[in-house]
């Protein structure tokens, strides 16, 4: 099972197990978008990071070459920086490793109740170095945690996550 296909199952499991969410789980309730990297500032579990790949549509797409803008807050992994831009709903990722896989931005948007509401992922297939962006969409008032992996398509298998 892939690393977020096995954060929806622990979503699950974590929220019916706590008689009030867990705010280690997750994101803290803020006003408006709420994003969070899961390898950077919060505590989330493993196990929840990488269960929302279970989710019945796994949103993947591949990034298109470009150049970030500065000041992002990002999550790093040993060959791959995934950064999000709350005004737009922009990921950024580069490869940072000559590896043969793709740097990715491993995403799930959580609801209030800490269930899954989207995952998915921004995969840069661009190269070592290289930057590469995917405009995405969420709600304002989204619970929006990620992670930075490395994913190698040619054994389809998740290398690893921050």
């Amino acid at each position: 099972m892939s690393p977020l296909r096995a954060l929806a199952l622990a979503t699950v499991a974590l929220v019916a197990a706590a008689p009030t969410p867990v705010a280690a789980a997750g994101p803290t309730a803020a006003p408006s978008h709420r994003a969070q990297s899961a390898g950077v500032d919060g505590d989330t579990p493993a196990a929840l990071r990488s269960a929302a790949r279970t989710a019945a549509r796994y949103e993947w797409n591949n990034a298109r070459a470009g150049v970030p803008p500065a000041g992002l807050h990002c999550a790093r992994t040993t060959g791959a920086t995934a950064c999000f831009v709350e005004d737009g709903d922009v990921w950024w990722v580069r490869d940072t490793a000559a590896d043969g896989a793709s740097a990715v931005a491993d995403w799930v948007t959580l609801a209030d109740d800490m269930s899954v509401e989207r995952a998915g992922a921004c995969v840069n297939s661009l190269g070592r170095g290289s930057w590469g962006a995917c405009d995405k969409n969420y709600p304002d008032d989204a619970h929006v945690v990620w992670q930075a992996c490395v994913y190698d398509r040619s054994a389809e298998r998740w290398v690893r996550c921050d």
